[in-house]
């Protein structure tokens, strides 16, 4: 039997042992969480093959690509990993396909944005993912942090813009679609700002105050249901090299 889990803090909440054991299909397989924020315990996990695979989050997305042999080249553009696996030359790699949690979500949602305005709040692992995958869709981008200096790191990779938090009010109405990456209990943004031409899409699991503000004022609002399906149906490939039961992630979620 392979052994996967997810590493990070804080995970308890996480649904992803669910959308694992509803991924299988025939599957020698066992999904755990482990909450940890030390990289070193995954690395000595991995190494001593009491884990064959782990999905990585919060806050050691960025940190985790230091204990790995191989990088693969969107994390290595990207600078985060949310997958790193045992190969069988017992050399670590990590991977990324959050921003496949991004792609697939707006496609499931039929939504073009090329060439149209954007916005990533948050400048984490998560934001880096997204902007890379609004880069790839062609879409103009502008970033906001908290701690601009993280922003500029993405900026710099992506070739985007930033604002500093405390203009992002003022610079809101033309974004099409606005990508929240921060806890579901911060919402930096004022509602007056927001219209019903907008799309807001929160990474945050669970009803954001941002998502409330955006559906009374008649925004298309998306969760993160979907980016933790399609991110974990990529990452489901990678650890099992087999298609999972995409219909039962789905229920699982709710979508």
């Amino acid at each position: 039997m392979k052994k996967f889990a997810l590493v990070g803090k804080p995970i308890l909440h996480s649904k992803s042992p669910d959308l694992f054991r509803a991924a299988y299909n025939n599957f020698d397989f066992e999904y755990s969480l482990i909450e940890t924020a030390d990289v070193n315990v995954v690395e000595n996990l991995l190494r001593n093959k009491m884990l064959s695979g782990v999905n990585v989050t919060i806050p050691i997305k960025i940190e985790a690509l230091s204990v790995v042999d191989e990088i693969d080249e969107t994390a290595k553009i990207i600078g985060a990993t949310n997958v790193i696996i045992l190969h069988d030359n017992n050399k670590l790699k990590a991977y990324n396909t959050d921003y496949l949690g991004v792609l697939q979500t707006l496609n499931d949602f039929n939504i073009d944005i090329k060439n149209k305005e954007c916005l990533i709040i948050g400048a984490g692992g998560a934001a880096m993912a997204a902007a890379f995958a609004l880069h790839t869709l062609g879409a103009n981008i502008t970033i906001t942090n908290r701690t601009i200096d993280k922003a500029k790191k993405i900026a710099e990779i992506i070739n985007c813009k930033i604002i500093n938090i405390d203009a992002m009010n003022d610079n809101i109405s033309n974004k099409k679609l606005i990508i929240n990456t921060l806890p579901p209990d911060i919402c930096m943004i004022n509602d007056e700002y927001l219209n019903s031409q907008q799309i807001i899409f929160d990474a945050a699991l669970q009803q954001s105050r941002l998502l409330q503000k955006a559906q009374l004022k008649g925004c298309k609002c998306i969760d993160g249901r979907f980016w933790l399906l399609h991110q974990g149906v990529a990452a489901y490939k990678i650890f099992t090299r087999q298609q999972p039961n995409v219909d039962a992630m789905r229920k699982t979620l709710n979508i």
